[in-house]
C-alpha cells in the first residue's frame, strides 16, 4: 500500500522574466512502513519535494497525495499534516517551549487533545526517542542531537503515519547524528512508521530500504542502497559520493581483492577484509 503518491508532479518558480522548473514530472510512490532516503546535490529538488509531502508547497502541475489526501484539497489540509509530520534541519526552529515536555505537548494542545491523553502521548513520545529523563530540562541546555530528538518527539506525539525529515542531521556533530539516526531507525523498524529522509550523508542513506537520487527535478536512480551505490561513477558525475565503506570496497576490488559488492557499512567492510586476512596479492 502506498502512503505517498506523486504523479507527474511539477513545481516551478515564476518571475516576470523567466520560469525555473524545480520538480519536473516526478512520479514517486512510497510504501507504508518503508524507509526511503532521498539524495541529490544542492538544487536537485529534494527539499522542495519534501515540502510537497506536507503541503508546505503546492504543485504547479500534477499531484501529490498523502494517505489518499490530495495536497491541493484545502478542506483536508489539517488531516494531511496530521498524517505526515515534518522535521526540519534546525531543531531550534521547531522548539517553542521552555521545558522539554511542554514543547512536545505544544502540538497536542493545538489539537485540543484531552489532558490525560496528552500526558500519555508526551510520555510515550519522549520514551520512544530516549529523551524521557530530560522531560523537565530546558531545551536550550540540550545538545544538538538531543534537541533534534525532542523535535522528533513533538511530531511523534501527533501520531503521524509518516515522518518526513529534511536533512535532520545537517547541523549536528557525529555523536548527534548517530543519536538521531538510531531514533529514526527505531521508529521505522519497531513502530512501523513510514520514514522519508532527505540527506546529504551517504552513510545515512545506506541505512534506508530504498534510495532515490534526484537531479534537476528528475529521478535519476531509484533502487536499494546496494544497487544505487554500486553506480559510483554515475553518482560522482552528479556531484555525489558513496558511503565511505563502499568507496573503500571499490578501491580494494580495483587492487585485485575480491570484496563483496554489497558493502555499505564499516562492519560489513571489516568482515569482508578479515575473510582475506593472510592472503597475499601481487
Amino acid at each position: 500500500m502506498n502512503i505517498i503518491e506523486a504523479k507527474n508532479l511539477i513545481f516551478s518558480y515564476k518571475s516576470n522574466t523567466h520560469e525555473k522548473v524545480v520538480l519536473d514530472n516526478l512520479n514517486i510512490n512510497i510504501e507504508k512502513g518503508s524507509f526511503t532516503a532521498i539524495i541529490g546535490h544542492n538544487g536537485s529538488g529534494k527539499s522542495t519535494f519534501a515540502k510537497h509531502m506536507n503541503a508546505i508547497l503546492l504543485p504547479s502541475g500534477g499531484s501529490i497525495c498523502v494517505c489518499k489526501i490530495d495536497s491541493k484539497d484545502e478542506e483536508r489540509l489539517y488531516e494531511l499534516r496530521k498524517s505526515a509530520g515534518m522535521v526540519f534541519q534546525n531543531p531550534d526552529n521547531q522548539i517553542v517551549a521552555t521545558i522539554v515536555e511542554e514543547d512536545v505537548a505544544f502540538g497536542l494542545e493545538n489539537l485540543c487533545i484531552e489532558h490525560e491523553e496528552m500526558h500519555k502521548r508526551v510520555e510515550e513520545a519522549l520514551k520512544a526517542v530516549n529523551m524521557y529523563k530530560y522531560r523537565k530540562r530546558a531545551p536550550h541546555l540540550l545538545s544538538g542531537g538531543q534537541k533534534q530528538r525532542v523535535a522528533i518527539a513533538g511530531v511523534l506525539a501527533m501520531q503521524p503515519e509518516c515522518i518526513i525529515l529534511d536533512e535532520p542531521t545537517a547541523m549536528l556533530d557525529p555523536k548527534g547524528r548517530r543519536e538521531v539516526m538510531d531514533t529514526i531507525l527505531s521508529l521505522n523498524k519497531e513502530k512501523n512508521i513510514t520514514i522519508v529522509m532527505i540527506t546529504h550523508y551517504m552513510d545515512e542513506a545506506a541505512k534506508a530500504d530504498r534510495v532515490i537520487v534526484l537531479d534537476k527535478g528528475k529521478v535519476i536512480l531509484d533502487d536499494t542502497p546496494q544497487n544505487v551505490f554500486e553506480k559510483e561513477e554515475e553518482l560522482l558525475s552528479l556531484g555525489l559520493s558513496v558511503p565511505h565503506s563502499t568507496e573503500l570496497a571499490h578501491r580494494l576490488r580495483k587492487s585485485g581483492i575480491k570484496i563483496d559488492r554489497a558493502i555499505l557499512t564499516p562492519e560489513d567492510c571489516a568482515k569482508e577484509i578479515l575473510k582475506h586476512k593472510g592472503n597475499s596479492y601481487d
